[in-house]
């Protein structure tokens, strides 16, 4: 029978087996134990797996009870669902569970947003703990950074401002960093970001900027001083309320003339407090 006639429940499991035994894996179908019966019942390297595919809805409390089962018998459970249960907001150290995608024919296991891997290439890497649980998401030492127009005010030439893209973790979760308005020590007036950009605006590529210099100027409309966009040619001030609008309106892809990206390494943690399950691939796992 081919894989177009035998339902998305006996096709998973069929490529789970494949996958497990090119690996050397035992791997069996449909095997009972006290309590449990495993879609896939898994051993190798002295540690059993029960991979359980779920196309029909089933209810966090009823999965969580199911796994307590494999728990008790040392047996770690692996869950593949096609909808994952309604009250499962946050990912669990003791539940392995992704979901799965039917796309184009080709079965795929999705990592929350992060992203999503071929169902054999999921099965070889949760089996040789390339796949594991961590509390924090981690930064990888790449910046992105993005200019826009920003017409000054005053003389109304045109002018360019930029902005942190975000950061991804190693594991491929997109990270924005968010940066308090009027505030003179905000990430991207660091003085490795500013020789970066400095280097790229005299450069071929980048000399079509205009950004003005980066320096401490009064705004009226707070009453201080900050550090802050200015025109190029006037040194207006550009406050930071009409550069928070130019970044939402960019986010949106209006206004945005230029892209670079750069390694860099900042003496200070931005790892954010976000438990998941981590795939960093090349890189390394979140801590």
């Amino acid at each position: 029978m081919s894989d177009n006639n035998i339902s998305l429940h006996d096709k998973v499991k069929k490529q789970i087996l494949i996958a497990c035994n090119s690996l050397g894996f035992n791997a069996k179908e449909e095997y009972k134990g006290k309590g449990w019966r495993a879609d896939v019942f898994v051993t190798g390297n002295n540690i059993k797996y029960a991979f359980e595919v779920q196309i029909t809805p089933q209810s966090l409390k009823k999965t969580l009870e199911r796994q307590e089962n494999y728990l008790k018998d040392g047996i770690i459970g692996c869950w593949l669902f096609e909808k994952e249960p309604a009250k499962q907001k946050e990912e669990n150290p003791d539940l392995p569970l992704f979901k799965i995608n039917n796309i184009e024919n080709e079965i795929y296991i999705s990592l929350k947003k992060r992203k999503e891997l071929p169902l054999d290439i999921f099965i070889s890497d949760f089996l040789q703990n390339k796949i594991k649980f961590c509390q924090t998401l981690d930064i990888l030492p790449k910046i992105e950074i993005v200019f826009v127009n920003m017409d000054c005010w005053k003389c109304g030439i045109e002018n360019h401002i930029y902005y942190l893209g975000g950061f991804n973790s190693p594991c491929n979760t997109k990270i924005h960093y968010n940066e308090a308005m009027w505030n003179s020590e905000k990430l991207v007036y660091r003085p490795e970001i500013l020789n970066k950009i400095n280097e790229y605006t005299i450069s071929e590529k980048g000399k079509h900027l205009n950004i003005g210099k980066i320096k401490e100027r009064h705004s009226k409309t707070v009453g201080h001083s900050y550090v802050s966009f200015g025109c190029f040619k006037c040194d207006s001030i550009f406050g930071d309320w009409y550069i928070h609008e130019a970044i939402m309106e960019a986010c949106y892809d209006e206004g945005v003339v230029d892209k670079i990206s750069f390694e860099v390494n900042f003496d200070f943690d931005l790892r954010l407090n976000a438990p998941h399950w981590c795939h960093p691939g090349e890189n390394k796992f979140c801590e």
